[in-house]
């Protein structure tokens, strides 16, 4: 079996399957940076960029959900004193001693691995993908060469940003303006006291900011998103029981009017109660795949334009350690959150110039030139991504995008579906790609069940 992408979901899949596997198999595990468990989320090297999870939610293991904690706490570090993690779980470590802890994972099911099963690491980018005769597939690396499988998982993660809007292309091509947000080096150019501006005012925003601090840079920043919405913050509270299994398990499509009303008139009972909202809309989370699937593909449109700013604000939180950071930049008056649009952005000599509007009103605001990252959140379109891969699945008809444009059309045993509408059989897909399938499918408790589920399918556990 080919496995392509190496980061948190594809490698734990391969964990999962030579723990498993029955009858003798061979994993090809591909990965273009050769670093396997890490991938681009992980594999940060500031220890200030920290889980956006609570360390009791982030096992590799969804039957085993202390293991993480555990690992915390046999580990001989200073930096991580046993005491800075509570029995409840209740603290965010960092990313990258997460990465490490997926590639531990790794490491340990390749040495345990029995003899019937092995599996090959291959340090190269998978460019085109095609059905044989036999029914299997043949990858082709960007190196030239190519092996057959006979089955694939995509576990491709996320693309960097589309372009903004009101980027033009003289703009986007200019070495002021950074696509990538996770473009280490690139952020790392910018002058210390150069202006910034952010498109965007999410996660990846409060952990460039981070990074800025981190490389010294002492400039002002202008955080910009249509509504200005940042994520809300963690907060340990105590659980909400259970209220919406009826709606999840009703066989009667569900109206997102309805849901919505449904759970702020839940929110407003709890937290008369004592309850934290936060708990309250946690308690969503074992029913909102059953949910997703019940939602018509209008209703989830609808979602989708009116609803989904507010949920991934108070859904996807963040540390109260990166909020502490971000609240002291603004009140020192560095950072700068703006709700509205970007009209224009203009090269100049010594950066580029933008222009925005504010959201409700006309005026239009000068920005000093400066430097521009995209943080508008990963390239979800894949009618428009232009990466070879892509393009060879949806040329040659192994896949098509999904009608909502968030990633690729796959089954609800994630299976992907063809061109024809059939899906293809052997060709699996993790993790965002199938974002539009299961709406709730980035954060690692959604992917380690994901990869546990479509583990035990194909080794027919």
């Amino acid at each position: 079996m080919g496995i392509i992408g190496a980061g948190f979901t594809g490698t734990l899949l391969a964990v999962h399957l030579m723990r498993l596997a029955k009858t003798p198999t061979h994993l090809f595990l591909m990965e273009r940076r050769g670093d396997y468990g890490r991938g681009v989320a992980y594999s940060t090297g500031n220890d200030a960029h920290l889980l956006n999870v609570r360390a009791f939610n982030m096992s590799a293991y969804p039957d085993d959900p202390k293991h993480f904690i555990r690992w915390l706490w046999a580990r001989d570090d200073p930096s991580i004193p046993a005491k800075a993690i509570p029995p409840s779980g209740h603290a965010f470590v960092s990313r990258g001693l997460y990465g490490g802890y997926i590639h531990e994972q790794f490491g340990e099911a390749v040495r345990e691995a029995a003899d019937h099963v092995t599996c090959s690491t291959l340090g190269d980018d998978v460019v085109d993908l095609k059905r044989t005769d036999g029914g299997g597939f043949t990858l082709r690396l960007a190196c030239g060469s190519a092996i057959e499988v006979d089955a694939v998982a995509l576990c491709i993660g996320n693309f960097p940003p589309a372009p903004a809007s009101g980027v033009g292309a003289e703009a986007a091509a200019s070495p002021f303006h950074i696509s990538d947000p996770w473009d280490a080096a690139a952020v790392a150019a910018i002058p210390p006291d150069a202006p910034v501006l952010i498109m965007g005012t999410g996660l990846t925003t409060a952990d460039l900011i981070i990074s800025l601090n981190h490389n010294g840079h002492r400039g002002p920043i202008t955080a910009l998103s249509r509504r200005g919405l940042h994520p809300t913050v963690h907060q340990e509270a105590r659980s909400y029981p259970s209220y919406i299994d009826d709606a999840a398990n009703s066989e009667v499509p569900l109206r997102i009017t309805a849901l919505t009303r449904r759970i702020r008139d839940e929110v407003r009972r709890g937290t008369a109660d004592g309850y934290d909202w936060r708990s309250i809309l946690d308690a969503l989370r074992p029913h909102l795949r059953r949910i997703w699937s019940r939602l018509p593909r209008d209703e989830r449109r609808r979602f989708l334009r009116h609803v989904r700013p507010w949920w991934d604000v108070h859904r996807h939180r963040m540390a109260p350690q990166v909020a502490g950071i971000l609240e002291r930049e603004r009140d020192s008056g560095r950072l700068t959150v703006l709700a509205g649009r970007l009209r224009s952005l203009t090269p100049e000599t010594d950066g580029l110039a933008a222009v925005v509007t504010p959201r409700g009103g006309s005026a239009e605001i000068p920005l000093p030139a400066g430097w521009v990252i995209n943080c508008s959140g990963p390239a979800c379109d894949y009618a428009r991504i232009s990466h070879p891969l892509v393009r060879s699945l949806l040329d040659g008809g192994l896949a098509r995008p999904d009608p909502l444009g968030l990633g690729l059309d796959v089954t609800p045993d994630a299976v992907v579906i063809g061109a024809d509408g059939v899906p293809t059989d052997g060709l699996f897909a993790l993790g965002p790609v199938t974002r539009g399938t299961f709406w709730e499918i980035t954060a690692v408790p959604e992917l380690r069940a994901a990869c546990a589920e479509t583990a035990r399918s194909l080794a027919g556990a």
